[in-house]
């Protein structure tokens, strides 16, 4: 084989290999590639979806007026408070500030109002200026338990009251009851007649200071937590309460009698919150505190009815003459009290108000409870 020839041989082998190495490329090549496309996919297949926003809790502050044992607190605010956080599955939470440290008991309607706290308790004896209709539920009334009428006047506040007065105060009621029927405490004197009530220095709270001035006392009004303190330094001689409130004020502590089957009216309570707080809530929110509302006045007015006798048998036990007043006695200062609600609804109709419309409500819801 010439020369010439052995190159062209070695020519065509080289440009075989070469051919071959390159097809082979090529197909190496697309099969990485055709993995690669699989793999692609699965990556985007896999990517995770991006995780939901986790609900912010709503937090608000709940302010009162009671020692943190008072059963006013205990068995309604801070008991409404906790059923909200059930029925909102821990959605909703609260800060407690109790003992008047956000306020007095006679500023609390200004605390919630200025959202200085989302909700608070507003004793409307306290506001006879800014909730005069709403005093209604301190009158003695045709009602023998706390629970009925608690439930007289919660209608008449849904029915009325706030519309006429709570929202143009921008709060909103959350739940109301009202206490027990009154007793006549005294220090040093005890109620056998009229008499015996001139001239002594009776604490009050609102429309119950016409039913002592008709009674003869002399009334004083101040917030429940300065009684004990006026007694001991004889600025007062008594006070209005029932015997659930004896031991929240310590008055069992510095009283010698007590009546046990007056009925000197009683003191409404309510707890609201700030409208522009109310109306910020998620409305199922807004259900959940309603709901609560409506259960809070049952367990509250329950728990006091139920403690009654007990309390009044305990107070004896410890001391205190708890006692009857006598059938002629009673009829005599019931003759005296009569004239007070017509009186009152009368002075409100006087200023333009609805005074005798919601007394004619409350009796009639009253009625419609029982």
């Amino acid at each position: 084989m010439t020369v010439f020839k052995k190159r062209m041989v070695i020519l065509i082998v080289v440009l075989v290999m070469l051919f071959a190495v390159s097809v082979t490329g090529c197909g190496q090549q697309e099969e990485v590639q055709k993995n690669a496309e699989p793999e692609k996919k699965v990556e985007e297949n896999t990517a995770k979806e991006p995780s939901p926003v986790k609900e912010e809790k709503i937090v608000l502050k709940l302010a009162h007026s009671f020692p943190e044992s008072h059963y006013l607190a205990k068995e309604g605010g801070i008991w409404w408070a906790e059923r909200v956080k059930e029925l909102t599955n821990g959605k909703v939470d609260f800060e407690y500030y109790p003992a008047e440290q956000l306020g007095k008991a006679n500023k609390l309607l200004d605390v919630v109002k200025n959202k200085v706290a989302a909700v608070a308790y507003v004793g409307v004896g306290y506001y006879s200026d800014k909730l005069p209709l709403s005093t209604v539920g301190q009158l003695p009334g045709n009602y023998n338990t706390s629970k009925e009428g608690s439930r007289a006047y919660w209608k008449v506040i849904k029915d009325t009251l706030i519309e006429k007065e709570f929202l143009p105060n921008k709060i909103r009621p959350v739940f109301a009851a009202v206490l027990p029927p009154y007793q006549i405490v005294t220090m040093d004197k005890k109620f056998n007649s009229l008499d015996d009530l001139k001239g002594l220095k009776i604490r009050t709270g609102g429309v119950q200071s016409l039913l002592v001035e008709a009674a003869g006392g002399a009334p004083v009004s101040m917030p429940a937590t300065e009684i004990y303190t006026g007694m001991q330094r004889k600025t007062l001689d008594g006070t209005l309460l029932p015997f659930t409130s004896f031991k929240p004020y310590q008055v069992e502590k510095i009283v010698q009698y007590s009546t046990s089957n007056v009925n000197m009216g009683t003191f409404a309570v309510t707890y609201a919150i700030n409208e522009d707080v109310w109306q910020s809530l998620p409305e199922d929110v807004q259900q959940a505190m309603l709901q609560a509302g409506e259960e809070t006045i049952d367990h509250m007015s329950e728990y006091q009815d139920a403690n009654i006798s007990e309390l009044g048998a305990e107070f004896k036990d410890a001391g205190i003459d708890i006692y009857e007043v006598d059938s002629d006695t009673l009829d005599t200062l019931n003759a005296k009290l009569a004239p007070v609600m017509a009186n009152w609804a009368k002075q409100l109709d006087d200023k333009g108000l609805a005074g005798t419309e919601v007394l004619d409500a409350f009796e009639k819801a009253v009625e419609d409870v029982k």
